[in-house]
C-alpha cells in the first residue's frame, strides 16, 4: 500500500504544544503515525518537507452555503438551477484549494454536489448537506415577499418555508427524501431578511419540537440560525443541538448551551465586517452594525463556559466572501478573542464533532482519515498563514494528494 510521508512542524488540534522536528506517515487513506521524525518508523515513502511551515488536520466549515450562483454565467442571469450546480462543482475546487477538506452545507445544491465528491466524480471536499433551510413564512429566509410561500418553494434551491406542525413535520421529510444528513433552521430573523428584525421570535414552541422529534427519529439533530437570544433560548429548549452565529446570546443562553452539550458554530467574520462590505442596501447596512460587539461578548461567554466552538463562515463565493478566502475565519475568530490554537481547534476537531466524524476526522490521530495541510508559516504565530489559499502548500484528502505547490 502507498505511502506519503511529511516533515516538518506538526500542529494537532488535540495537544496544547506543537512538534517543532516532526513527522506524519500516511498509508493508503489513514494516518499511521505523527510523532517526532527520531521515532518514526523507517520507510521508503515520498517525502515532502515543509521547512517554515506547519502540517495541521485538514480545515472543515461547517456552515458553508453551495449555491454555485457566482459561477452561473448571464444566461437568464444565472438563475438556472443546473449552471448553478455546474458553478458548484467549479467552486468545490477553489475550497479544497484553500485547505478546507470537509464541509457542512446548507443548500439543495449540497445534496447533488455531496454524491459528486463520495462517488469520486467531484474534486472538492467531503460534504455533509443538510438541503433546504426551513424557515416560517415572513421569516429570515423569506426574501423574496412578491411570491406566494408555495411559489417560492418551487424556485428557491436555498431555502424553504413551512407553518404549523404538520406543514414542518412535512418540510423535514421533504428534505431527508431528497438526501439530508441533518436539518437547518431559522429560529431567529437576521442581517439580510428584508421583513423581520434580528431579535424576531420565529418557529413557534410547538413547530420546534416537531421538527426536533421529527429529526431525531432519522437518527441526526436540528443546527438553528440564531441572531437574537430569545429564539436561541426556544430552540434549545426544544432540542435543537447546534446554534449557528450566536450574535446577541445572553448569559441565560449560554448556560442552557453548557447544560445540553450543544456547539456553536462562529461566522464571525461575516459578523465583523459585513457592515463595512461594498454593495449592500441601507437597510442591511445598519441591521449589520447591530452585531460585531454583541457576537465578540457571545464568544467570551461561551469560552467561559467551556462551550464547543466550531468554524463556520456563511461564505458563498461571492465578492465579499470568496472560498478562496474561507481561512479568514481563523483571523476573525483570534480578532474576537481566541487563541489561535483554539481557532485551530474550531476548525479541525471540534467542526469534525459538529459533523459526526470526530472518530475519523480532525486531528492528527493514528488511524484516522488522512485529511492534511500544510501551510507555508507558523499559525501559532501569526494566524494570517491559514486566510487564504495562496498560504495552503499541500492539501491531502482521504489520503490523496489534491494540490502541491511545496
Amino acid at each position: 500500500m502507498e505511502q506519503i510521508l511529511l516533515r516538518g512542524r506538526l500542529i494537532d488540534p488535540l495537544s496544547d504544544h506543537p512538534i517543532e522536528d516532526g513527522a506524519l506517515l500516511i498509508e493508503g487513506n489513514r494516518i499511521i503515525y505523527a510523532g517526532d521524525a527520531a521515532t518514526c518508523p523507517q520507510t521508503d515513502a515520498a517525502v515532502y518537507h515543509c521547512a517554515g511551515g506547519s502540517i495541521l488536520p485538514g480545515f472543515i466549515d461547517v456552515h458553508a452555503h453551495l449555491s454555485g450562483e457566482e459561477d452561473a454565467g448571464s444566461f437568464a442571469d444565472g438563475r438556472m438551477f443546473g449552471d448553478q450546480l455546474m458553478g458548484g462543482v467549479y467552486q468545490l475546487g477553489l475550497l479544497l484549494d484553500a485547505g478546507f477538506t470537509s464541509l457542512r452545507d446548507m443548500s439543495e445544491a449540497g445534496l447533488y454536489l455531496s454524491r459528486g465528491v463520495q462517488r469520486g466524480i467531484i474534486r472538492g471536499p467531503r460534504i455533509m448537506p443538510g438541503g433546504k433551510v426551513l424557515s416560517i413564512t415572513s421569516g429570515h429566509v423569506d426574501g423574496n415577499p412578491e411570491m406566494t410561500p408555495e411559489y417560492f418553494n418551487s424556485y428557491s434551491h436555498t431555502s424553504m418555508l413551512c407553518d404549523g406542525v404538520d406543514g414542518c413535520v412535512r418540510a423535514v421529510r421533504e428534505q431527508f427524501r431528497m438526501g439530508a444528513k441533518f436539518i437547518k433552521i431559522c429560529a431567529t430573523g437576521g442581517v439580510s431578511s428584508p421583513t423581520d428584525r434580528v431579535d424576531d421570535v420565529q418557529f413557534s414552541p410547538e413547530e420546534l419540537r416537531a421538527i426536533v422529534d421529527e429529526t431525531k427519529r432519522h437518527h441526526t439533530y436540528v443546527c438553528a440560525h440564531c441572531t437574537g437570544y430569545e429564539g436561541a433560548y426556544q430552540a434549545l429548549l426544544a432540542g435543537v443541538s447546534c446554534i449557528e452565529h450566536g450574535v446577541m446570546l445572553t448569559q441565560r443562553e449560554i448556560d442552557l448551551m453548557a447544560e445540553k452539550g450543544a456547539f456553536l458554530v462562529t461566522t464571525l467574520w461575516i459578523s465583523l465586517n459585513v457592515a463595512n462590505l461594498p454593495g449592500l442596501p441601507d437597510w442591511m447596512r445598519e441591521k449589520a452594525r447591530l452585531c460585531a460587539e454583541a457576537n465578540k461578548k457571545t464568544i467570551a461567554m461561551a469560552r467561559k463556559a467551556g462551550i464547543r466552538i466550531a468554524l463556520g463562515t456563511d461564505f458563498s463565493n461571492s465578492r465579499n466572501t470568496p472560498y478562496l478566502e474561507n481561512g479568514r475565519e481563523f483571523e476573525a475568530m483570534v480578532c474576537a478573542g481566541m487563541t489561535p490554537l483554539e481557532s485551530i481547534r474550531a476548525g479541525t476537531i471540534n467542526a469534525a464533532a459538529v459533523m459526526g466524524m470526530e472518530d475519523t476526522l480532525g486531528s492528527l490521530t493514528p488511524g484516522k482519515l488522512a485529511d492534511i495541510v500544510i501551510v507555508d508559516g507558523n499559525p501559532l504565530s501569526d494566524i494570517s498563514c491559514l486566510t487564504h489559499a495562496d498560504h495552503v502548500k499541500l492539501v491531502i484528502r482521504d489520503g490523496k494528494i489534491e494540490k502541491n505547490t511545496l
